[in-house]
Parts: C-alpha cells; sequence; structure tokens
C-alpha cells in the first residue's frame, strides 16, 4: 500500500481558493451513515443573543450536526453540509442592516502566528436588497425589523483548498492543493486547527453590532484497506494471529538490523534484529497495531537478559514548521526553513513468544501490540505545519549491555498512516496474555 503524499506551502500572503478544481482525491461520502459508522446529523444546538436590559433572547442561532450530545461542539464530516437556520424575536423595533454568516478555517502556531486556510462568507439578510420573508415579520422602514424572522443556511465543506502562496510569473505553480486539516489543539506543540462559524448582525450607522462565535469540529473520513483474509478470518473466529510464514500477504518485514555492543564492559556482541509489522501499514485510532519481534544473537547470555521492556519501540508524531523551497520573480530560497518535532505518543506492550523451531538457542522471539491512541489526530498538511507517524525502534536494553551507538540512535523508521474510521469487516483483536496485561 502506498502512503500519501503531503505538500508544503508557504503561509505568506495567502489567498485561498475553494473550488471543487484540483483538488485532493477523496473517497465518496454519499449516504454517510450507511457507508461510514457516525452519527446521523440530528443533533441540534442552540446559541443565542440576549437583550443587556432585559435578558430577552431576541436571536436564536441554531446548528445541525453529527455530535452525540448537544453540549460538544457541532461536528462534522468530510464532504458534509453544515446547516441550520437564524431566527429572530424583536418586540420592540429594531434596526437591522445586514446579517452575515462567515466559516473560517485558522491554523495557530505558538501563540502568535495565525493564517486562515479557508473562509467563506454568505449573507441572509441585507436591507439594501431584500425585506424579510417571514410572514410574521414586519419591514417598518428599509432595516427597520419588528416580529419574528427565520433565515435557513447551508455551507458546503469542500474536499479541500487550493492556496496560492508567493508571487511568480506562472500563477499555476504557485499554487498548492491541500486536503482539509481536522480540527485539534495540541498543548504540546502548540499548535492549533481550529474552525468557526462567526455570525454577526450589523446595527448600520454607529450602533454597535453583535458578534456570535461557535467553534466546530471537523474531521475527515477516511479507512485502511481490508487486512489479508487469514487474518480477517482470525478475527472473525477468535483465533490466533497466523505469522508472516503462513500468512505473508499479512506482514511486512522489516530488517534484519545489527546492534552491536558489549556486555559487562568487557565482552563484544552482536545482535540482529527482525521485525514483522501487521498489514496494510495503516492503523485506526482506537485500533491495535500488531508486531513481532526476532533477535538473534551467538551471545546466549546476553539473549537471557532481554526482557519484554528491552525492546524499544514507539509510535512517534513527526511534527515540522517552516516553509519549503519558494521560487519567486524577486527571489529564490535555496533550501526548506523547517523545523521539526518528534513525540511519541504511544509504546509497543511485547511479551514472550515461542521460536520457530525448538532448537533455535540463538534466536529469542517476542509478539507484541501498540494500540493506537483514540485522540490521535490524523495527518495533516497545510501551509507551513505539517504532521505524521513513524514507528520507531531506538534499539534494545539489557541489564549490563552498552550499546556502541548510544542511546537515543533511531535503528529503524516506518511511516505508517492514521485515520478516523475502521476497516470493513472483521474490527482488531487483542491478543495480550492475561499475565501481561496492565
Amino acid at each position: 500500500m502506498s502512503l500519501p503524499e503531503y505538500r508544503s506551502g508557504s503561509g505568506a500572503a495567502s489567498q485561498v481558493d475553494v473550488s471543487q478544481h484540483a483538488l485532493p482525491g477523496y473517497s465518496r461520502t454519499n449516504n454517510i451513515e450507511s457507508v461510514w459508522d457516525v452519527p446521523p446529523a440530528e443533533q441540534e444546538h442552540r446559541f443565542h443573543l440576549t437583550d443587556k436590559k432585559t435578558q430577552a433572547q431576541w436571536l436564536t442561532f441554531v446548528i445541525l450536526s453529527r455530535a452525540s450530545t448537544p453540549t460538544e461542539p457541532p461536528t462534522f464530516y468530510q464532504g458534509a453540509n453544515i446547516t441550520g437556520s437564524v431566527k429572530l424575536s424583536i418586540d420592540k423595533e429594531m434596526l437591522v442592516d445586514e446579517i452575515t454568516l462567515t466559516l473560517y478555517g485558522r491554523l495557530s502556531i505558538f501563540s502568535h502566528s495565525t493564517s486562515n486556510f479557508f473562509y467563506t462568507s454568505t449573507t441572509l439578510y441585507a436591507a439594501a436588497e431584500q425585506s424579510p420573508t417571514s410572514p410574521n415579520g414586519s419591514l417598518l422602514k428599509r432595516g427597520r425589523l419588528k416580529g419574528q424572522f427565520d433565515w435557513p443556511f447551508s455551507f458546503r465543506l469542500p474536499k479541500g483548498v487550493s492556496i496560492l502562496s508567493g508571487i511568480g510569473t506562472d500563477s499555476d505553480a504557485e499554487r498548492v492543493n491541500y486536503r482539509l486539516p481536522p480540527s485539534f489543539s495540541d498543548e504540546q506543540s502548540n499548535v492549533h486547527v481550529q474552525y468557526s462559524l462567526v455570525l454577526r448582525v450589523n446595527r448600520g450607522g454607529f450602533k454597535t453590532g453583535s458578534k456570535l462565535t461557535v467553534p466546530l469540529t471537523y474531521i475527515p473520513l477516511a479507512r485502511p484497506s481490508p487486512p489479508s483474509v487469514l487474518r480477517q478470518l482470525a478475527y472473525q473466529a477468535d483465533h490466533p494471529l497466523v505469522g508472516p510464514d503462513g500468512d505473508p500477504d499479512g506482514w511486512k518485514t522489516l530488517g534484519p538490523i545489527r546492534i552491536t555492543g558489549v556486555l559487562f564492559k568487557t565482552v563484544p556482541l552482536e545482535a540482529d534484529c527482525v521485525f514483522n509489522v501487521s498489514k496494510p501499514l495503516s492503523y485506526t485510532r482506537g485500533g491495535l497495531i500488531h508486531l513481532l519481534c526476532s533477535i538473534r544473537s551467538d551471545n546466549e547470555q546476553f539473549l537471557d537478559l532481554v526482557t519484554t521492556q528491552s525492546v524499544r519501540m514507539a509510535l512517534v508524531q513527526r511534527i515540522t514548521f517552516g516553509d519549503a523551497v519558494q521560487r519567486t520573480r524577486f527571489s529564490q530560497r535555496l533550501s526548506p526553513q523547517l523545523t521539526v518535532k518528534t513525540y511519541e505518543r504511544a509504546h509497543v506492550q511485547w511479551w514472550r513468544a515461542p521460536t520457530v523451531g525448538s532448537a533455535e538457542t540463538d534466536t529469542k522471539t517476542f509478539a507484541g501490540e501498540l494500540a493506537v491512541p483514540d485522540d490521535l489526530v490524523p495527518p495533516c498538511q497545510i501551509l507551513h505545519y505539517g504532521h505524521e507517524y513513524e514507528l520507531v525502534f531506538h534499539g534494545l536494553e539489557a541489564v549490563g549491555f552498552t550499546p556502541t551507538a548510544g542511546s537515543k540512535k533511531t535503528y529503524l523508521s516506518e511511516p505508517v498512516v492514521i485515520v478516523s474510521a475502521f476497516a470493513q469487516g472483521p474490527r482488531p483483536k487483542s491478543y495480550i496474555p492475561p499475565e501481561y496485561d496492565g
């Protein structure tokens, strides 16, 4: 399975085009409830503007979403329509010049850098152009409202955005396509992707207008391709997994990886590690990654010292900040200006597995599982920010063993994709023995 490619672009002087042309490819999401395991778009959220003196609610902002409860932020999935209505209940004549509704997508980094990557707006009411359509409302003079009014709205979330960054002689060469990133707020890296609906009521003249801002949650829809047939049968029948020899389509082999070092400061040794990782290399939040690890060494004492805590493997989030190479009519940046940070988001839990061939005293085998956190943010690339994931092996630890390369060396880095939905078919099953669980 090939991994998706992500492109970097500059956020400076960017212009957003939300047309459907030249956007990244997406799976179709028609009949979303039947194709994807998501809640129906039936949750009603209500937000209000009140009179400061009487505390009466004169405006109600209604949004329909796929959130589980009304207290959660309005939640929307890839390709969704954001629908609702704006209702006015005005007892006394009120001057209203215009009512607008704007949907923003914003990237914030380090609390001081904010860029809009998405923007679309609609006018619900303009005194200069139209009168209210509600039979219960009245238009005393242009822009002076009294009574009950109701304006429905609907926004279609695009598949992605095409952003013009920089100035060039060929505008097409400067336009970069991005998928809409998921909503997230990561305090550790101090990065936030936020969507919000902003309702503005312009009172006209010198009167102060009113504004209501509602944060939204956006979740892209993607799922892995199904695992091998033998793995699906194992999940379904609650049978043990078939290893790479019997199910070569179900595993990717990595290695051998040579590790050298000294045992008890005097005995030099070598060990070869081979990993098998469950395929496809695309995993769902809240799901599992199955692994096998075989360690071969001629030093039997070292193998005796290797335990389930010795194999240091983690799921790492790799974050990049900065701009890729830019070429404009004024200058050319010769190299990317990138800052990279990495965070370990989860670790593999290992347990002892029988070695194939009982006579192989020079090999020790472990089985392992990595539980993908259910709050992990799927990979994204937008403007001058991006993050993706990889399985990283940092070597072996054992009592008395000193690796030649030190403890911080990365011996293996295998890119993986994190998605928001499970593959069709049986769900992944945990095989951790009870004595190792917890």
